[in-house]
């Protein structure tokens, strides 16, 4: 699940400008793991990912993204695809983003999975980049995340440039309001890694974990200590 961006009433006024101008673009991924909040998606194997994304000078964004995941994870579905939609820039000295995601699962089939994958989230968040580091938080926010209860996300990194590498650290906690009937649900992930470019090609090495209650208590298969390396490419 591919991590976007923050009111769409401002985007909608600037688009009107004669000015303002807008681009397309696209992009390709291979990663040997695909880890989101700290719990893979897709049974510790590799995976193919793409998408293309609509962007204007006013700051509204829009796209689609998909990867191949586990079927048995996703209530027999394959593939998750996201659509999203949101703005991003500058407010005062900070940098804003506020956005809409949608978790797609088609094919998901809630009768044999038992649970209903397909999710929607919003997200605020802000960021500043220092020179020396660039910092960000985010909040997320979704009234039923993964059929499971009124959900919250806090997302808090860091991007520290050295030479031609960045070094990331991220922490992130998962919170959930669970239904009637569902166990504690909630765990905490962490993230480090280095990336650089080169010919063209992103280049990328992480590593998450996470701690081992909630949704990662008793699954140290999909949680817990994950490697992973990833190659991409902008179109």
């Amino acid at each position: 699940m591919k991590m976007k961006k923050v009111a769409f009433a401002v985007s909608a006024l600037t688009m009107v400008s004669t000015t303002a101008m807008a681009e397309f673009s696209g992009n390709v991924a291979l990663t040997s793991n695909y880890v989101f909040r700290g719990i893979s998606q897709n049974d510790n194997s590799l995976a193919i990912q793409g998408g293309f994304d609509y962007t204007h000078d006013s700051g509204f964004y829009a796209g689609v993204w998909a990867s191949n995941v586990d079927d048995e994870f996703f209530a027999e579905s394959s593939i998750e695809l996201d659509t999203y939609l949101g703005w991003a820039g500058d407010v005062g000295p900070v940098s804003g983003d506020v956005g809409y995601l949608r978790y797609n699962y088609p094919d998901n089939n809630p009768d044999i999975g038992g649970y209903d994958p397909e999710t929607d989230e919003f997200h605020l968040g802000i960021s500043k980049d220092f020179g020396a580091a660039s910092v960000g938080a985010t909040v997320y926010y979704s009234p039923d995340f993964f059929d499971l209860g009124d959900g919250m996300y806090y997302d808090v990194g860091i991007d520290v440039p050295v030479g031609s590498f960045t070094l990331s650290a991220h922490y992130g906690k998962t919170e959930i309001d669970e239904k009637t009937g569902i166990s504690d649900a909630d765990y905490d992930d962490y993230k480090l890694g280095i990336s650089t470019e080169y010919a063209g090609f992103g280049f990328e090495l992480s590593y998450t974990d996470t701690s081992s209650d909630g949704l990662c208590d008793g699954t140290p298969a999909v949680c817990g200590d994950h490697v992973a390396f990833t190659v991409s490419k902008s179109l």
